[in-house]
């Protein structure tokens, strides 16, 4: 029992750590998804390395005493690093980097914890004298136990330094039952005094990270970290370090609404989709006629916004013309069965996949649906008011011609907001036709006036910004293909120096024979080649590196789909990692229950892939259920953790490195990590990524059938 409690431990703390990680380079970063995929993949690679390490280190309890306490240290350490990245990359508060010193940041601060987590599992087989089978389960329901724990009790009520610092704890507390020496209890309550003041300074570090401005309220929501911050009579909300809205901001508010507003004065029914906390209701209530359903994902905007705006902006919220509804706007728009003149968005741009959501073609059907005849959808976009860059043509590009495909007609209004006008009916930017209906509506507006649209609907301007965009990229942004996003990422990296901003626009333009057939082939080929080398090693090891590409990529597709059917993840990638780490505890303790383990079992696991894989391509394109992701996860989990400890299992009869198998499988999982995320789903799309996984893993099966008969020829 005393062993069996370590490795749980480091499962319980492992899985813990990613998820806190992902939530707090999540709310540093803006929310930006790929730091999900960047995060894992360092993980991974360190987490092999790691493992590949342990076998040159001679394992001894108090080595493994020792790495256990500075992991215990590392994790807050590394909390803290991110928190402070900004000092780190030169910039301000809430503006974040490009994406290459992202990556090496992370990559870095993986190593810290990655690293001796990887070492840990060797030195744990190793206390368990060799039963590297028993060491996986057990670390497996470890990971498991953790998520439940996290998904339904810490995460929704706890900070996540407050949710550290009790993991840990539970972690240390629970390890005195496996290194029960006076030295590790003195160890243990100093540690645990550290995870005292590291919870309690989590309020005064967040206040550190804002100044020179003045932080005056912070609390971790289900769906983000939200913080107010006040300069002199403005309040500014940000959510995930991004901007939600700033009060005063009379511009953004008038720019939000009237342009739509003004193509349909008489417009009854209003559909508003997040942001009109700032200043857009009040707009929107000076047409007499309109009445708003609007939409807001997270309850806590609304709660933490009455504490600080004007009482004239909090009676908006009670106003019985405006009807508040919390819920993800796109699954609201699904569901609902009423019709409206008008659809507006008041979203930031499709930095994240997250928000990406909301400007498919997809998303743009489901709108003009929801619309009745002649009405209107709006949102807008950061633009530049004289010069469009190559990059920022393509991004607009790219949601122009997904809303052609829907819209008959679009009309584009020009300035460092671009605003998309798209209906079934004519629209118009003529600016006698909007001024006198300004007039006639006696609006007494500062920035959408008669006075500011003569500069801002110059005939000139609109038909530049027209031509620029109609000859930009004809990609279509797509929910199982999210190029917008892919095209912000390069729009927003290319406003960094020295960070490789060229290098997406290279990999965007190597196209799919490079990017995937090339290496596919040479998959092929390798092989070809081990099995006419008659390697038996390699037929144990290979399918491994399979599984732990297969599995992240799988994983991440999953992820990424229930996204999109259901909006954000900053809460639920806790429950869908834990469907993956519940699966992979049955599997291998299926795996260890076997009490005979031939090679053939190797293969009818593999085939167990293939079918897998031709499942999920046939429900995600059903539009599935949310529990049905979490149940894939879990088939997903048995079979990897299945094959995980039959090919071990066979492996270490003849050979005693206890984390060859299980580096092979992380720096797989790396491999796959690293480029999924950010480069091949926005890229060719996740139906594509899943027909070459598909060809792989059948490639791997015929492998095994047909190798293994030829090394006993």
């Amino acid at each position: 029992m005393r062993k069996t409690i370590s490795p749980f431990l480091l499962g319980f703390l492992a899985f813990s750590s990613q998820i806190y990680l992902m939530r707090e380079f999540n709310a540093q970063f803006h929310g930006n998804e790929i730091t999900y995929g960047l995060l894992l993949a360092s993980w991974l690679f360190w987490g092999g390395i790691g493992s590949l390490s342990a076998s040159k280190i001679r394992f001894k309890l108090s080595r493994q005493t020792g790495l256990f306490c500075i992991s215990f240290i590392l994790l807050p350490v590394v909390m803290a690093l991110i928190r402070y990245s900004r000092f780190l990359f030169g910039t301000l508060p809430a503006e974040t980097s490009g994406i290459v010193p992202m990556f090496l940041f992370i990559f870095l601060l993986c190593l810290l914890v990655g690293f001796p987590l990887g070492i840990l599992f060797v030195f744990n087989v190793h206390f368990q004298s060799g039963d590297l089978s028993k060491v996986y389960l057990v670390e497996s329901l470890g990971s498991a136990t953790a998520g439940v724990l996290l998904y339904f009790w810490l995460i929704p009520v706890l900070s996540d330094w407050q949710g550290v610092s009790i993991i840990i704890a539970f972690v240390c507390l629970g390890s005195l039952f496996v290194y029960n020496s006076n030295k590790y209890r003195l160890t243990s309550a100093g540690i645990i005094l550290f995870l005292l003041l590291f919870s309690l300074i989590d309020g005064p570090s967040q206040k550190a990270y804002w100044k020179p401005f003045h932080l005056i309220e912070s609390c971790d929501s289900s769906y983000g970290r939200i913080q107010v911050i006040k300069t002199a009579d403005q309040i500014s909300l940000y959510s995930n370090s991004q901007m939600v809205y700033s009060y005063p901001n009379l511009a953004g508010a008038e720019e939000s609404i009237h342009f739509a507003l003004l193509q349909n004065p008489e417009a009854e029914d209003v559909l508003l989709i997040g942001g009109a906390i700032g200043g857009g209701l009040k707009q929107l209530m000076k047409y007499p006629h309109a009445r708003a359903q609007y939409v807001e994902l997270d309850p806590t905007l609304i709660r933490v916004s009455r504490r600080y705006l004007p009482e004239q902006e909090q009676a908006l919220f009670d106003q019985n013309r405006i009807k508040i509804i919390f819920e993800d706007g796109r699954t609201f728009l699904n569901r609902t069965q009423q019709k409206y003149d008008m659809i507006i968005l008041n979203l930031p741009e499709p930095a994240t996949a997250q928000i990406n959501r909301f400007y498919t073609q997809e998303f743009f059907q489901s709108a003009r649906s929801k619309l009745k005849d002649g009405g209107l959808l709006s949102f807008k976009v950061p633009s530049s008011e004289n010069y469009i860059s190559r990059e920022r043509q393509n991004f607009l590009s790219s949601l122009y011609f997904s809303l052609n495909t829907v819209f008959p007609d679009i009309k584009i209004v020009p300035g460092a907001a671009n605003i998309f006008l798209a209906s079934d009916s004519p629209l118009t930017l003529d600016i006698n036709t909007l001024t006198s209906r300004i007039s006639e509506l006696k609006l007494n507006n500062t920035f959408v006036s008669p006075a500011m649209l003569f500069d801002r609907l110059n005939p000139l301007k609109v038909e530049q910004l027209r031509q620029s965009v109609q000859t930009g990229n004809t990609i279509l942004n797509r929910d199982y293909r999210p190029i917008s996003y892919f095209f912000n990422t390069i729009l927003w990296n290319s406003q960094f120096k020295n960070t490789g901003s060229d290098l997406f626009i290279t990999i965007a333009n190597l196209g799919r024979f490079l990017l995937m057939d090339i290496p596919l082939i040479l998959f092929i080929l390798g092989l070809l080649f081990v099995s006419v080398k008659r390697n038996k090693e390699a037929i144990f090891m290979i399918p491994l590196g399979v599984l732990g590409m297969t599995t992240i990529v799988l994983e991440l597709i999953l992820i990424f789909a229930f996204q999109v059917s259901y909006g954000c993840l900053f809460r639920s990638v806790a429950i869908l990692l834990t469907g993956f780490m519940a699966g992979l505890s049955i599997g291998a303790f299926h795996g260890k229950l076997r009490k005979q383990i031939s090679f053939y079992n190797m293969p009818v696991i593999q085939s167990g892939f293939v079918l897998f894989i031709l499942l999920t391509s046939y429900l995600l394109g059903t539009s599935p259920p949310d529990w049905i992701f979490v149940l894939l996860l879990l088939g997903l989990g048995y079979l990897g953790g299945h094959l995980f400890i039959v090919s071990n299992r066979l492996y270490l009869q003849d050979h005693k490195n206890y984390g060859l198998g299980y580096a092979i499988d992380l720096l797989g999982s790396f491999s796959g990590a690293l480029l999924t995320t950010a480069i091949m789903i926005p890229l060719f799309g996740l139906m594509i990524i899943l027909k070459y996984l598909l060809l792989i893993n059948s490639f791997c099966f015929l492998y095994l059938i047909f190798g293994w008969k030829k090394i006993h020829m």
